[in-house]
């Protein structure tokens, strides 16, 4: 029994881990698709990156995921245009357990970034 306890706790750790590195590869992706939206002159009222929290099956098993919601600096209305947009992105997207934290992830990224979201 203690061996299958180990395995267990092993396999989440893993998991859990691999949560974390997704989420952190996720904010660099935004972040990264601030910078080239700045590169290319791409902004909106100068802000390069608009992220918003969307829940898709498609998309982190439809856990809280924040996506871009600014692309060629138009800013988008339509969900569905801006899950289409992340995932033919091929990127990996940063999903959290709740919106609100989500929502205080993608306030964080614009304060880093000198941005008023």
């Amino acid at each position: 029994m203690p061996n299958l306890i180990n395995k267990l706790k092993n396999r989440i750790d893993r998991r859990t881990t691999q949560r974390v590195l997704n989420t952190q590869l996720g904010i660099e992706n935004l972040k990264r698709h601030s910078f080239e939206n700045v590169k290319t002159g791409n902004t909106f009222k100068n802000s390069s990156v608009l992220s918003g929290s969307v829940e898709d099956p498609r998309l982190n098993d439809g856990r809280p995921t924040l996506i871009p919601w600014l692309y060629e600096g138009r800013v988008l209305t339509d969900g569905n245009e801006a899950v289409e947009l992340a995932l033919a992105s091929g990127r990996v997207w940063p999903a959290f357990d709740t919106n609100d934290e989500a929502t205080e992830v993608s306030k964080r990224i614009s304060s880093k970034l000198g941005q008023k979201e």
